[in-house]
């Protein structure tokens, strides 16, 4: 008995293989013959007109195993073991006990599969007219008797070849398993296929149209953070937030083709421990925007692919749109659950949507983007509503606050209530060191530097009510005197370069504590190699923080749940909008066909007065209205992406609809004002 592997993978038996069958102890001696590595097997035929049985019944035999399972199977049980045993006894069965399990099934296998072989040439020696012959002439009694014995052979051939296939499937970790494994899968992808033609044949309908809805488009984000990038990183590509707009215009212009826009819409998040693009492409397009948008950051950053590259991830789709919500919710920052974050996002939200004017950038947000962004805010507020994320946690600010309290004896030998503090820069981050230094000394000394004193003496009045008795403001060219009449100085300011550098720090007559929270950095790399200097920047927080995180776990988990169902609600909106084209097109078909009937009942209607011709002309604008609303709603239900594609399909194929582009950025490149129209 032979086999053939079958496209499912499995293995079927064909009529190929023949036994030295006895019929009264005679044995046909003219076939013998050896497979090297099986044992000889001979059929002795020195009686004619039984070598003529044996080759009829061998015929016989197979057919009948085929028709029917005649046998019991206790009969077939025993037919297995007689013959299965005898094949055990092969050369070549013996194997080493260190044999692997590919080595072992096939010690034990290939010589079954041999002597398989070598039945097979007996029965192929034979000619098909002679058993015809031989057929007509035998008893009923005699062929009867032969046929029970060739049918039990049969069997056991085919119990033996289904035990080989039973052992290579079964074996673990081996070549032999993935090859049938690899079978399984192109057997699936093969059926597949033939499914997908069957039912275009059957019904016209194509199964590959959610490959080819050319409207859907897809969010993606693409950035760096505290996570894997270094300050060193984060500060090549970071972004200050009066020029979101014009980075935004300008990848969109990088991104531009022939066919049009692969980035048309963009919107940027910039802060201290992250950087990131969140944009929307056609689906299509969706790898080839993803490079050009690697690509730019490259040009940008003047950073290589192998710098660059380790440090950016990319999330596309629901990922993209989880990774949002979770950055607007505080999971993903670097003090978990802080409320600075959703205010940054909301920042970015509204520069995606901002209106172009005389001599700024307008947004390039976009319907999708702005949508998304939306939703993050949405979702940031939900989860501090309903978790307890932000309960105890620490902006970046306080974090660097309590860094300071925490080695300010090691580094400085002097307690934290006792030190000399100066803050560099009036920002937000100014702010929020000052309030978290005096909810825990009200009376620190404090020396806030600006360069505009008015901005500062305003931020001290700001939070006078926490404290601030011995706080003052000093303008930025006093700095490096009031540095040296320090112990700790923050760092907080909107410089792109250094503003403390190490040749600056020498023959200090104190020792001193740099905490820079600045991205980019305004503290140099090598004042930490200054005697008496001990230089901390926004890395350096994070064992500050990982304790606080370990509380929090459970609200976490919460949140996340959160997270999920709002990410398949987003999904739904953004899939319902590759159907805005078609329906647009849709739309414009319809007010044609609407007005060229008006036009020939032109002159039915001279008789009517303006206010019976304006009636008749809503009441053609209602019914097509009314007609159309089941399909704008349709498009709407909360669905599987898949269904929802293959209702845009059957839309643009039923009408012969090309997609309409009100916004037109898929198509012509627009003039600088027209991204937003």
């Amino acid at each position: 008995m032979a086999a053939f592997a079958s496209p499912a993978g499995f293995l079927m038996p064909i009529p190929a293989a023949a036994a030295s069958v006895k019929d009264a102890g005679v044995l046909h001696p003219v076939l013998r013959t050896q497979i090297p590595g099986s044992p000889a097997v001979e059929v002795n035929t020195s009686q004619p007109h039984h070598g003529q049985v044996a080759i009829a019944a061998t015929l016989c035999g197979f057919v009948a195993s085929f028709a029917s399972q005649r046998l019991r199977p206790s009969q077939r049980r025993r037919s297995v073991q007689v013959h299965v045993s005898s094949l055990d006894k092969a050369p070549g069965s013996i194997m080493p006990a260190e044999a692997d399990d590919v080595e072992r099934s096939i010690s034990e296998f290939v010589p079954r599969i041999a002597a398989l072989q070598n039945q097979a040439e007996l029965l192929r020696s034979g000619e098909l007219k002679q058993v015809i012959q031989t057929m007509k002439v035998l008893r009923k009694s005699e062929l009867r008797g032969v046929f029970s014995e060739v049918d039990q052979l049969l069997c056991a051939l085919i119990d033996a070849i289904h035990s080989l296939r039973e052992s290579a499937v079964t074996i673990r970790k081996s070549e032999l398993r993935q090859h049938f494994e690899k079978l399984d899968r192109d057997a699936q992808d093969w059926i597949g296929n033939i499914e997908k033609g069957a039912v275009q044949s059957l019904t016209g309908y194509d199964a590959r149209v959610q490959e080819e809805v050319d409207t859907m488009m897809e969010v993606h984000v693409v950035g760096l953070s505290h996570h894997r990038a270094p300050v060193e990183v984060r500060e090549k590509l970071a972004v200050p937030q009066p020029e979101w707009n014009k980075y935004s215009r300008d990848l969109i212009e990088f991104a531009q083709t022939p066919q049009g826009y692969l980035v048309p819409e963009v919107a940027v998040l910039s802060t201290c421990n992250r950087f990131e693009l969140y944009f929307a492409t056609p689906e299509l397009s969706k790898f080839s925007a993803v490079e050009a948008v690697h690509a730019f950051l490259r040009a940008k950053s003047g950073l290589s692919r192998e710098e660059l590259e380790p440090y950016l991830f990319t999330h596309s789709g629901e990922e993209a749109t989880q990774h949002l919500f979770e950055v607007s919710s505080g999971l993903d920052s670097l003090v978990l659950g802080e409320a600075q974050i959703l205010a940054q996002v909301k920042a970015c939200h509204e520069h995606a949507i901002e209106k172009e004017g005389p001599e700024t950038f307008g947004g390039s947000g976009g319907k999708i983007v702005a949508k998304m962004l939306n939703a993050g805010i949405r979702m940031g507020k939900l989860v501090r509503t309903r978790t307890k994320i932000g309960k105890g946690s620490v902006s970046v600010s306080s974090a660097a606050v309590e860094l300071m309290m925490s080695k300010s004896l090691a580094d400085l030998k002097k307690y934290a209530s006792n030190v000399h503090v100066s803050i560099l820069g009036a920002r937000k981050m100014s702010r929020l060191l000052l309030i978290a230094l005096f909810s825990k000394h009200p009376d620190i000394k404090v020396t806030l530097v600006n360069r505009s004193v008015d901005n500062a003496e305003a931020l001290l009045e700001e939070v006078r009510n926490r404290g601030g008795v011995n706080a003052k403001v000093a303008p930025m060219t006093d700095m490096w005197d009031v540095i040296h009449q320090s112990d700790v100085v923050f760092t907080a300011t909107g410089s792109k370069e250094p503003i403390i550098m190490a040749d600056k720090l020498q023959n200090l007559e104190r020792k001193l504590m740099l905490v820079d929270i600045s991205v980019p950095r305004n503290v140099a790399t090598d004042c930490t190699e200054v005697e008496g200097v001990a230089s901390y920047s926004v890395d350096d927080l994070k064992q500050i923080v990982q304790a606080n995180a370990a509380k929090r776990q459970s609200e976490v988990d919460k949140a996340k749940r959160l997270i999920g169902r709002e990410v398949g609600k987003f999904k739904v909106w953004q899939a319902s909008q590759g159907a805005v084209p078609y329906l647009a097109a849709l739309q414009s078909m319809a007010e044609q066909i609407r007005q060229n009937e008006t036009e020939k009942m032109a002159r039915n209607l001279r008789g009517l007065h303006e206010k019976e011709k304006e009636a008749v002309d809503k009441l053609t604008r209602h019914i097509i209205d009314q007609l159309f609303r089941p399909i704008y709603y349709s498009m709407k239900d909360e669905e599987e992406i898949g269904v929802k594609k293959n209702k845009i399909w059957a839309l643009k194929s039923m009408f012969k609809l090309e997609p309409e582009y009100k916004r037109r950025l898929l198509s012509a490149p627009p003039t600088r004002g027209q991204l937003n129209a």
